[in-house]
């Protein structure tokens, strides 16, 4: 996947060529401190329902640091306006809000423009929910490294329909010294300038586009990693400034030479391309391993991003196994005379690169409360379902339900939810910080993609669970998890980890709006109809009484992030840890006909008001097993694999493969992202290739060795041209085929 850095170029011009200016560059993707949707803060100016604000200049306001410097003088206060822009001049009286070029003597003098138009701040109504419309501040971290952040939510155009146009931005300040802007998203159009003026008017710094700037960062739906931010630089650019940052791959197998290749990406926010360089590197501490690079393009102004790979790849043998080379690489003799970049030190782990049967973990965050909730709910159900392989035997997604102040709430899932909540729903893909995201709780849209991206990350451990009983007198649930190392894993706190989950769980309706076991819905059209009367729950009622509630989280044992132990730190190729696990099953609850009074009778797929059994069923218990790191940093607990079978079917035990073979290509045909499912008896190393009619080898996908059992990979057919090929996997003494069309 792509990892969204700075784009975009240097994006107006200094008044002067050797004055100072103001300077900025574009980037792409939001990361704390600040998000959108922070509940905190403290309100500057409001809007109100049919009485909106607009022209409206705040009175003084107080820096929380005790100086902050613009233009090169010292600052302590600043006035907000409403059209979208701060000045530091306390003089001004009057709002400006008919935006212009910059500098301007029009224009509001020592000011910063965040999105300067003739805007309004008034509230917006949408079926149940009213959206606030402000300016609000919030100040972040500790002395002497604080974030003051000034934010316009919900604003729109004066004399517009309202909702018709809206965006949210921000200013962030930072007690450094330097400001960035930052446009969240919005919809509609607007003509808006951003920049900055000094206190003379005879200088000032506009972005391209302005005056006739649209709103930035995503169109119509917020997602923090297509916000827009402009961050500004006083002074003088410089000719080369490379950000550099490791691109390596973090573990290097002995037997994937791609994985020991040495990478750097690189970005540049100087005036000028680097167009050649030398890539330098050492390891643990060793000698220098120079490669001169030439015919390079890593483009000015923050232009983009790109990987450098050094010509010599690092060396790791049989003696490297189960531990971490430190590395240290920089650039040198940038475009001959333009000096160096900073150094990027980073540690890779080396393995053999034997991967074990991938599964995916996803875990949702929901509440009975919560009315867009089931929409995650049926984006996790399609999930699971297209992650099963071709004889829906082998779950590549693993999923699972932490509920929040219902009547499925406990005590460890409140634990996960406080750690990884960034609003409800919200899901959690193996617990894994992605690289362009701000939080490990992620936004529903990016579960899917997420997941996929995650599905070709080799994992070094196997997990099955084994010895199941439940003892129907007692409820006693005993069951075993196992981890069988196929390969070295990283040194760390590696814990066993386990759920107990419920399917199709309800309660009594207790009311007509109580959602102690009801599921409020806001897509239903009797409440806010949020997706519209194309949404699968448009017809639905805006409360499920009897809604069955599935993959709930009952118990996490021992605990919600395990216990230290069993397995050991680092543990070696062929090592096999167990851990037995118990719990016991409250007695069956049932809901009767007087639990849904005027409600009784109905069966859909979401709910079921008939009288019966309704939680605690044996029959509907399934077991989790997770293999994780543990770290004090909640950001750090990636889980390494996981494994679910159903308390009472099958046995958890991995089924014996009698034979090598390619289970399911999907989508076929195809026209971009497509997926390899294939069964090995042993492990093997293993080839897979793309090839075309007449026989010409057009890819290979991956080259690798896995360890016997189920296994996935990707590719991406964007960029092949349509027509009939072959999937080709190939071990030691087995090759297997698969016809594919390609199609777009």
């Amino acid at each position: 996947m792509k990892k969204i850095l700075l784009t975009l170029g240097l994006l107006g011009s200094m008044n002067f060529a050797f004055s100072q200016d103001y300077w900025a560059i574009k980037s792409s993707g939001t990361a704390a401190p600040y998000t959108m949707n922070d509940a905190s803060g403290t309100l500057i100016i409001g809007g109100e329902t049919g009485a909106p604000a607009f022209g409206t200049l705040s009175d003084p306001i107080e820096f929380p640091f005790s100086t902050w410097t613009f233009y090169g003088n010292p600052v302590t206060q600043f006035k907000v306006s409403t059209s979208g822009y701060v000045t530091f001049d306390i003089s001004q009286t009057n709002d400006i809000s008919a935006n212009t070029t910059l500098p301007n003597a029009a224009a509001p003098k020592n000011a910063i423009f965040a999105f300067w138009d003739n805007l309004s701040l008034e509230p917006i109504t949408s079926g149940a929910n009213t959206f606030a419309s402000d300016v609000k501040s919030f100040t972040y971290g500790t002395a002497p490294n604080r974030v003051f952040v000034v934010q316009w939510r919900l604003a729109g155009i004066k004399g517009a329909t309202l909702g018709d146009n809206v965006t949210y931005f921000a200013i962030r300040f930072y007690e450094a010294g330097t400001f960035d802007i930052v446009e969240n998203y919005g919809f509609g159009t607007f003509n808006a300038t951003i920049g900055v003026q000094d206190p003379s008017r005879s200088k000032g710094f506009m972005v391209a586009g302005s005056p006739s700037l649209n709103f930035g960062g995503a169109d119509g739906t917020y997602d923090a990693t297509k916000s827009h931010v402009y961050t500004f630089n006083y002074g003088i650019q410089p000719n080369v400034t490379p950000k550099i940052s490791n691109a390596s791959a973090a573990v290097a197998s002995l037997n994937v030479p791609e994985s020991q290749k040495i990478m750097l990406s690189v970005a540049n926010t100087g005036k000028v391309a680097i167009t050649t360089c030398n890539i330098n590197y050492t390891v643990d501490g060793g000698s220098v391993i120079t490669a001169s690079l030439s015919n390079l393009n890593v483009p000015a102004n923050g232009g983009g991003t790109v990987k450098l790979t050094h010509t010599t790849s690092l060396s790791a043998s049989s003696a490297d196994l189960g531990k971490y080379k430190a590395i240290k690489a920089w650039l040198s003799e940038i475009n001959t005379t333009d000096g160096s970049s900073d150094t990027a030190s980073f540690q890779i782990f080396v393995n053999k690169g034997v991967a074990a049967t991938k599964r995916i973990f996803l875990e949702e965050g929901s509440g009975g409360w919560c009315g867009y909730c089931p929409d995650g709910h049926l984006r996790m159900r399609d999930i699971l379902e297209e992650n099963l392989n071709v004889n829906g035997t082998y779950n590549k997604v693993v999923g699972v339900v932490h509920h929040n102040s219902d009547g499925m709430a406990n005590t460890q899932s409140n634990t996960i939810n406080t750690a990884y909540s960034t609003g409800y729903p919200y899901g959690v893909v193996d617990r894994t910080l992605f690289a362009d995201q701000a939080t490990v709780g992620l936004n529903r849209g990016l579960w899917a993609t997420k997941i996929t991206e995650r599905m070709n990350t080799v994992s070094p451990v196997n997990i099955t669970i084994t010895d199941k009983n439940f003892d129907a007198a007692t409820r006693k649930i005993t069951f075993t998890v196992k981890a069988d190392f196929v390969d070295y894993a990283k040194p760390g706190d590696i814990r066993i980890t386990a759920i107990v989950s419920e399917d199709n769980v309800r309660g009594p309706m207790l009311g007509a709006t109580s959602t102690t076991w009801n599921q409020h819905n806001y897509y239903s059209q009797d409440d806010a109809g949020a997706g519209g009367s194309g949404h699968e729950l448009y017809n639905e009622p805006a409360y499920f009484y009897g809604y069955l509630h599935r993959h709930v989280a009952k118990s996490i044992l021992p605990s919600a992030w395990g216990a230290a132990g069993p397995i050991v730190n680092g543990p070696a190729e062929g090592s096999t840890y167990t851990q037995t696990f118990t719990y016991t099953l409250p007695a069956v609850s049932k809901v009767t006909e007087n639990d849904y009074v005027g409600n009784t009778g109905i069966y859909t797929n979401f709910q079921n008001t008939f009288p019966g059994e309704s939680n605690n069923k044996p029959g509907d218990i399934n077991l989790i097993g997770i293999v994780s790191y543990y770290n004090a940093d909640a950001k750090a607990r990636e889980v390494i694999n996981v494994n679910e079978t159903p308390l009472l079917r099958g046995t958890g035990v991995k089924e014996e493969v009698k034979s090598n073979y390619i289970s399911k290509v999907f989508p076929n045909p195809t026209s971009g992202l497509t997926q390899v499912d294939f069964k090995l008896s042993s492990t093997d190393n293993v080839i897979i290739e793309l090839y075309n009619l007449m026989g010409q080898k057009v890819q290979t996908i991956h080259s690798g060795a896995f360890a016997g059992g189920d296994h996935t990979i990707y590719f991406n057919a964007e960029n092949t041209n349509n027509g009939v090929y072959f999937i080709k996997v190939s071990s030691t003494d087995y090759t297997s085929t698969h016809k594919i069309m390609i199609q777009k």
